[in-house]
């Protein structure tokens, strides 16, 4: 199998047209509310689901997801953000110089990638978690059920890369609309098979943890099947077909050169959320589950940052292709504009009604006043969670040093920080999420600041 590239048909040139010349901010908007949906379904609402059914198994079971929720993050960012970002905006940078034959090219060198890399998430996973998950302060039901969930989706990680190639190919052209439709039927189809393969039903056994993540690798499968067969039939700027497989030594560079440094990005932020996970562990299971709770929140945060990013990323990308430098800047920053404006009400939500987000996962009263106190303090941070846009900038004009300066800094942050906050200062719950507020502020100002000052030829 291999892509070959065919003439762009007239939706695919139309859309071209206006990455490079439609108003900014309406076209951001149209890019972004299809990638919305698509990453609030493949990142919160697939693992919240997850976590609200395998929660009525009991705090065990829910703080052994709160064990894996930051590997998992760490394999769904890399393949998303950090491979499948490279990916949209060599494709992109393509397009917009006309380059349409290594447009095509690229998407079949994206998806050897995914599978090497795939293979290796199994691997390691599946072979080192449990030793892993009893390091991060796992141990008797809250270690098993950990390594339950973890085997069921690492086993099935091919699932994730190959459908998080396949979608940023399609972020790539600018032609998103059909990626809403399915996900969200995706999502249906998930949202039926985990109660079914969790409690089971009639002939259908009980898999309890285990039946959480089968159902989200069978969902995630269903869509990679729907998305092949729509780049078959051409319908977009690139074509997935059986001829001219041709694998070239540039095309894997313009892809890794960007993908592999920036693939440090999730290391190092789940590394921190990890050592967050161990710091709170160490204060209880309840603790422990209440700020795995919290803590998803902030997650929800990165996919409506990235909803956003994804359209910068075609944006900027195409632009950047097209040698138009200053149109790009601008669209960059009218897009952390919005995404600030928008995680910054999401904190101040949580700040002010913390209760209505760790209510979905448990109504035990020493998990929920747990997460509710990080939470309210951890919030103040949401809004610079915005200025990660312009990571996405950068990664779309094929730049990566700043953006993991940013978040080499928080690491460091969260890691001494946190030390401190639990043995130092005693501080407890309420430490950990003053750290993590901190951390968030810092990442995101270095991000912006850098940006700046880029413009202004001081840094590149």
């Amino acid at each position: 199998m291999s892509i070959a590239a065919t003439q762009a048909p007239s939706p695919a040139a139309a859309r071209t047209r206006l990455l490079l010349e439609g108003p900014i901010v309406p076209t951001l908007l149209r890019l972004a509310a299809p990638n919305l949906v698509v990453n609030v379904v493949l990142i919160t609402i697939t693992t919240s689901v997850d976590a609200h059914f395998v929660g009525r198994l009991g705090s065990a079971e829910l703080a052994g997801l709160a064990l894996t929720f930051p590997l998992l993050m760490l394999m769904q960012q890399m393949a998303n953000f950090s491979m499948g970002g490279a990916l949209a905006g060599a494709v992109a940078r393509a397009i917009g110089a006309g380059r349409h034959e290594d447009a095509g090219a690229l998407v079949i060198h994206g998806l050897v990638i995914a599978a090497v890399v795939a293979a290796s998430f199994s691997a390691v996973f599946l072979i080192a978690g449990p030793a892993l998950y009893a390091a991060m302060g796992g141990s008797g039901p809250v270690l098993a059920a950990a390594i339950e969930y973890s085997n069921a989706i690492f086993a099935g990680a091919l699932a994730y890369w190959v459908l998080s190639t396949l979608t940023s190919v399609v972020r790539g052209t600018g032609q998103v609309a059909v990626l809403a439709w399915v996900y969200v039927a995706a999502e249906v189809l998930h949202i039926g098979l985990v109660p079914l393969l969790v409690f089971g039903w009639g002939p259908v056994p009980a898999l309890g943890v285990t039946g959480a993540g089968v159902a989200t690798i069978l969902s995630f499968t269903a869509s990679s099947a729907f998305l092949t067969a729509w780049l078959i039939s051409g319908r977009t700027a690139v074509r997935l077909s059986l001829r001219g497989v041709r694998f070239q030594r540039e095309l894997f560079a313009d892809i890794l050169r960007t993908g592999a440094p920036l693939s440090l990005q999730p290391v190092l932020n789940n590394v921190s959320l990890a050592l967050l996970t161990v710091y709170a562990g160490t204060l209880g299971a309840a603790t422990l589950a209440g700020v795995g709770a919290a803590m998803r929140l902030e997650y929800l945060m990165y996919p409506l940052v990235f909803g956003l990013g994804a359209g910068v990323v075609a944006m900027v990308g195409t632009n950047v292709g097209a040698g138009l430098h200053a149109r790009a800047a601008r669209i960059a920053w009218s897009a952390a504009g919005m995404a600030v404006a928008v995680t910054g009400a999401v904190g101040l939500v949580a700040i002010v009604w913390p209760h209505l987000w760790i209510s979905l996962f448990t109504d035990a009263a020493d998990v929920s006043a747990s997460g509710t106190k990080f939470l309210t303090v951890a919030a103040l941070g949401y809004a610079f969670i915005g200025m990660n846009t312009l990571t996405q900038a950068f990664q779309a004009m094929g730049q990566t040093f700043w953006p993991l300066v940013a978040v080499f800094t928080r690491a460091v942050l969260l890691a001494v920080g946190g030390w401190i906050a639990i043995d130092s200062l005693a501080s407890g719950v309420t430490g950990l999420a003053i750290v993590t507020a901190l951390g968030l502020a810092l990442a995101g100002l270095i991000v912006a600041v850098a940006f700046w000052l880029r413009k202004q030829g001081a840094v590149r």
